[in-house]
Formats: C-alpha cells, structure tokens, sequence
C-alpha cells in the first residue's frame, strides 16, 4: 500500500471520476487509474462501480474512503501544526453550494485572500449540499434552511424573503406584496422536490390548507426565471435570486417575509483545518 494509491483512490472517491480525479491530482487519468487498481489487485478488493464516467463507491470502497477521508485530514492538521507561522498558501478545498448567488461573493473574497488555496466548486439543490457534507465529497457547504445533525456545525449568514415572480405584463406585478392565497389559481412555476425553494413553499401551503392548482416544475431557479419571463406562469424564488431581468417583477409574498436562511455548514471533524476556519471566518465577516 502505497500513499499515492490512497491520495489516488480518495480523489477519485470525492469526485466521482477518475477524469476529476486527476484534474485534482495534477495527473493524468490513465496514471490514476493505475494507482486505484493496483491499490484493488493488491488486496483483492473492488472499490468503485464503474459506469459512463461515474465512479460509485462499493460497500469496500465506503469503508476504505471514511478512514482515508480522516487520514488525509489529520494529515493536512499535522502539517498546518508544523507549519503554524506560515499563512495558507498551498492546499484544496471542495465547496457544494445550492446556488451562486451568496456562495460567489465569499468565494471570491476568499480566492482574494489565499489566491494558493485551490478551489473547486459543486452546484446543487440544498438536500444535495447537505448529503455531500455528511458524505465528505466537499469540505464547506453554502446552502439554506439546512436540517441539523449531530455531526455538522451549521452557522446562520443572513436571511432573504421569498417572492412572486410575475411576467411585467402580468395584472398582480405591480403589487408590492402578495399572499399564497391569491396565487391558488395562477398557473405556477416550480422548483423540483429537494430544493430549499420547494421545501420552504411546499411548508407554508401546507400550514394555510393551500393545494397547488395548474404546474409546470423545473430543475433551476434560472429554468424558472426564463419561464416567467416567456410568460408561461409564476414562480417561486428568493429575493437575491431575481435580478438581472426586465421582463419580470418580483413581488413579495406576505406569510414567506424572512423565510430563508443562508447557512454555511461543515462536519464538526473539519474544525481544525485550517483552509476550512478561514473560509468560514470569510463567509461570516
């Protein structure tokens, strides 16, 4: 068992890709996948289920990655002990975020601050940032609303209103609030189940007795601003999420003033890395 074979084999498992894998690495793919299957025949294991450019831990691989996921961080610790005088130039960190619009702004203050720290990024919907968090395929997370777990520290970082988007011909987008009860009969525009905008929407209709009439549901906020702004019916975003678009108007939604929470979340086992205490100390300042 050789080092490189573990760095090889827990990049592959963080990216899910031999390809990404080595783009981490500064390798080539082939010469990953050397070192991971070396690393298999030597112990007679298969550790990833390959399959169109995925790379899916097995049940042996699962186990392997959550030692190898602790050993490289306790690595990464003993170095900054060693190094402790020395500012964060060398390193990586992985960040999953449900959306650009908060995580950019931190990221590039933090790119600012450490230009050395290489940085890769991850886009999802907020069950997706929370799962990669819990499975350690990212270090940081910048999502919203985000369910609490013994093993995470999540830190609240501002909060935004959801609105209505309208079309600007629309008759209700001159309004400057609306209530859920007056859209019943809109055709809406939704966010896909798993989102924090669904969640959050799907709660309070729940809480008022409201039913979704006519909907169209859509995958991405920005799916969701280019319908409303063709006209094809109201959706459903969070204030900062809205800008940019002079064929829509957004409306504030009475019962969803302050109804999101951006949130930067990590597992309480990344504590002590010192790449991950600047970028948090970045996304709360």
């Amino acid at each position: 068992m050789r080092h490189s074979q573990l760095r090889a084999f827990d990049a592959v498992a963080r990216e899910g890709s031999f390809s990404r894998a080595a783009l981490l690495l500064n390798l080539t793919p082939p010469a990953v996948t050397i070192q991971v299957r070396s690393l298999e025949e030597a112990y007679g294991l298969t550790l990833f289920k390959r399959s169109g450019g995925k790379a899916t831990l097995t049940a042996d691989g699962q186990d392997l990655y959550d030692k190898t996921r602790r050993f490289f961080i306790e690595e990464e610790e003993i170095r900054d002990h060693l190094s402790a005088s020395s500012a964060l130039d060398v390193g990586h960190l992985k960040i999953s975020a449900d959306g650009p619009h908060v995580a950019l702004s931190i990221i590039s203050s933090f790119r600012a601050k450490y230009p050395g720290i290489k940085l890769s990024v991850s886009l999802g919907n907020a069950e997706s940032v929370r799962e990669d968090i819990l499975a350690q395929r990212a270090d940081v997370g910048i999502t919203a609303n985000c369910r609490g777990d013994d093993r995470l520290v999540i830190d609240e970082l501002s909060i935004q209103s959801m609105i209505a988007l309208f079309h600007k011909d629309h008759s209700l987008s001159g309004r400057s609030e609306i209530s859920l009860l007056e859209l019943e009969d809109e055709q809406l525009i939704l966010r896909e189940r798993g989102s924090n905008t669904r969640r959050v929407l799907d709660k309070e209709m729940k809480h008022l007795g409201l039913r979704y009439g006519n909907v169209l549901e859509l995958g991405s906020r920005e799916a969701v601003r280019e319908a409303v702004a063709v006209g094809l019916g109201t959706g459903f975003l969070f204030e900062h999420e809205t800008l940019g678009d002079d064929r829509t108007r957004a409306v504030f939604i009475k019962e969803l003033r302050n109804s999101n929470r951006d949130m930067v979340v990590y597992l309480k086992s990344q504590l002590k890395r010192r790449a991950v205490e600047a970028f948090v100390s970045i996304a709360r300042a």
